[in-house]
């Protein structure tokens, strides 16, 4: 049987919790999925049905999947992140955390408390880390890079920009804190510590300028009657990082392609499309000029979006059978958080 594994939240927009279930059904053995948790049972079956999956307890109540489980992935609207992953704990079970925290709508003190356990077992879920391409940045940033002068990076996607999709909890900031600049920024700001090595703070980002726009400002009404948005389309900003380093990050729910980052420094200059696993280095002595423009080497490293999430779903068994793992901790992604918090004040 193997570790016992919980799925919270089943909702299907963007479908976070079947690329968790298939990258945890890849690991031959290690584990099974032994129970789901939604607002309803008829998601929970849904969810079982896709996949295939015999035998699992489904419930509505969090207490109960956590009676029969080892560890949870909580895949639920951001509000409940810090809660749910909380209530785990203190029941001794693993936590896979989707990102964002949720730091903006969690009850005060919520973040400190679960940072003072140290018997806390939570991995955060920045997935992009597990692709090819990342690993193979961070490497030839570490080897070749030396000090980084510049760092741009993009996120974004398409669905949003139709303005007949319905308002979702996703667009309400009382549900999920900031939009883009939540959705997407996260991911980018990891990206740029864990690859890039390029260290954010607080107080670097008191220097930082942040704009948001919301562009599709009403929707169709959702289950309750809600049309207003209340965050973010797409938000941009600058800042500067620890040991001088420029950043600049767009991100847009209406209209970007996927993550690109872009970092020069010493070592010459990195292109990296993360989606596409396309790597372009231009190399650069570091007392001297770059190399003829001809010499820029591509590398092609595509792959299956599903083998990020396998690649994450080994790494958190791995954490919950105590092995040695790098993972974006819980002490981690709150510091990312509150940049976020930061960056989204900055533009009101």
């Amino acid at each position: 049987m193997g570790i016992r594994i919980g799925i919270v939240g089943a909702g299907t927009t963007v479908a976070i919790a079947d690329r968790h279930v298939e990258g945890f059904l890849a690991q031959e053995g290690r584990c099974t999925v032994a129970a789901v948790c939604s607002r309803t049972l008829e998601g929970c079956r849904r969810l079982c049905v896709r996949h295939g999956l015999d035998g699992v307890r489904m419930t509505t109540r969090l207490e109960e999947l956590l009676d029969v489980v080892d560890a949870v992935v909580l895949c639920t609207p951001n509000q409940f992140h810090l809660p749910y992953t909380e209530r785990a704990v203190e029941r001794g079970k693993a936590v896979l955390l989707e990102k964002p925290l949720g730091l903006q709508t969690a009850p005060p003190g919520q973040a400190e408390r679960l940072l003072a356990r140290r018997d806390a077992r939570v991995m955060v879920a920045y997935v992009y880390r597990y692709t090819a391409v990342v690993e193979r940045l961070r490497s030839l940033l570490r080897q070749r890079m030396g000090r980084v002068y510049l760092a741009q990076a993009s996120q974004g996607g398409t669905r949003l920009a139709d303005p007949a999709v319905p308002l979702e909890w996703r667009m309400r900031r009382s549900a999920s804190g900031s939009g883009a600049l939540g959705d997407f920024g996260s991911h980018l700001l990891d990206l740029l510590q864990y690859a890039a090595g390029v260290e954010l703070s607080p107080q670097k980002l008191a220097e930082a300028a942040g704009y948001g726009g919301t562009f599709l400002p009403t929707r169709r009404p959702d289950g309750q009657g809600n049309t207003c948005v209340e965050n973010d389309d797409a938000f941009v900003f600058c800042g500067r990082g620890a040991g001088g380093a420029l950043c600049s990050v767009s991100v847009s729910r209406v209209g970007l392609d996927g993550i690109h980052l872009c970092i020069s420094g010493e070592g010459g200059l990195l292109r990296a499309s993360v989606e596409e696993g396309v790597l372009t280095y231009w190399p650069k002595a570091p007392d001297g000029p770059y190399a003829p423009e001809g010499e820029a080497r591509s590398e092609h490293l595509a792959e299956p979006p599903g083998l990020r999430f396998a690649r994450q779903a080994a790494a958190f068994l791995d954490l919950v059978e105590g092995r040695p793992v790098e993972y974006c901790t819980l002490e981690q992604a709150v510091h990312l958080e509150r940049l976020l918090t930061r960056l989204d004040q900055s533009a009101q």
